[in-house]
């Protein structure tokens, strides 16, 4: 088995499924097959030196050139600074990648939460005023709570050491969380609106928070594999910049990915993986929401709230497989499942 530098793509960054997130770029798995060497040929000053026939040197010369074209041609090796080591690892018979990629990445999660730290105000027929006091109140409970958003953005990466990746991403995410709240009314509201006569029950609430984020992401790969096969581990950091008043979130991506590499052409390569991902997150969450009529007097009830967020299962399982069309066209697609949280991936990128 040849030995080689095996040459992975994250895609960037850690994806959220959260009102603050963008996605983690995927892994654009670019791997380098080992240049192997063939052994030396004679050439036609040898012949000349010898004291053969001009028969049999013609036929010598013939022989050279159709086995010149007939050998692959060899890696070019033009002046450039990265990744650093690239030259040495060509002498030694290595095939580096092109060292600079851009693309462009799609990310849909969807991910499910715990909540925290939940302060209200209630009041009736009207939003509580902006400087209320939110307080922790057993009478409001959170029941779903739930993040679907879209991501879409635009990757970076540098090979700085032939095994070393270095990437960046900056993306858009858009979507909604939803939190299902109840409301135990006739402990919250005094009488005479509730009372024993005229109970007003449990009002289920339904919260629902517009996401519109901007997200930075930065992070590392580390790779190495054969020419038949690769591992690679990744950690990314991201940070998403609320469009409103709320908190930036900040988040952590590890993962582990490797799998079979085939060969289907010239520079034409598929490679199918699996792994295992790690994503810690964690947000506020605040705004205000109010139902229809609840009352008699056909008053609803308004209730402004601050909550926090964090991932309720960090850990999934990671399946997917990335095409390289050429050196400098690669596409790539994975899905990441887990006990509560699902995402899809999909990128596509350019080396030069």
């Amino acid at each position: 088995m040849k030995n080689t530098f095996a040459v992975a793509l994250i895609c960037a960054p850690a994806l959220a499924a959260t009102p603050a997130l963008a996605g983690e770029p995927g892994p654009g798995l670019a791997e380098a097959a080992l240049v192997t060497s063939t052994s030396p040929l004679s050439s036609p000053d040898d012949c000349s030196a010898r004291s053969d026939s001009e028969a049999t040197c013609e036929q010598a010369d013939s022989n050279l050139a159709d086995a010149d074209e007939l050998a692959e041609p060899p890696v070019r090796e033009r002046h450039r600074t990265f990744p650093i080591g690239g030259r040495a690892a060509i002498a030694r018979g290595y095939k580096i990648p092109e060292p600079f990629g851009l693309g462009a990445l799609m990310v849909w999660t969807d991910t499910q939460f715990n909540a925290s730290d939940l302060a209200v105000a209630v009041q009736k027929g009207a939003d509580p005023p902006q400087d209320a006091t939110l307080l922790p109140l057993p009478q409001v409970t959170t029941n779903r709570l739930e993040g679907d958003n879209r991501m879409l953005g635009f990757k970076a990466d540098l090979w700085l050491f032939p095994g070393l990746n270095l990437f960046a991403s900056v993306g858009k995410v858009k979507g909604t969380n939803r939190i299902d709240v109840a409301i135990d009314l006739d402990e919250l509201i005094p009488f005479p609106f509730c009372r024993p006569a005229n109970p007003c029950g449990v009002l289920d609430l339904p919260v629902e928070t517009k996401v519109n984020n901007t997200t930075v992401t930065l992070g590392t790969i580390l790779v190495y594999g054969s020419a038949d096969w690769f591992v690679l581990g990744s950690a990314a950091k991201t940070i998403s910049v609320s469009s409103k008043k709320r908190s930036d979130v900040e988040s952590t991506n590890v993962s582990m990915r490797a799998g079979p590499r085939f060969e289907l052409g010239q520079d034409r390569y598929l490679a199918a993986y699996f792994g295992a991902n790690y994503f810690d997150l964690s947000t506020r969450v605040n705004g205000v929401v109010e139902s229809g009529p609840v009352f008699e007097d056909g008053d609803g009830v308004h209730l402004r709230y601050d909550i926090e967020l964090e991932t309720r299962h960090p850990f999934a399982l990671i399946a997917g497989f990335n095409y390289e069309f050429n050196r400098n066209l690669t596409a790539q697609a994975e899905i990441q499942a887990g006990r509560s949280s699902t995402r899809i991936l999909a990128s596509t990128g350019v080396r030069f």
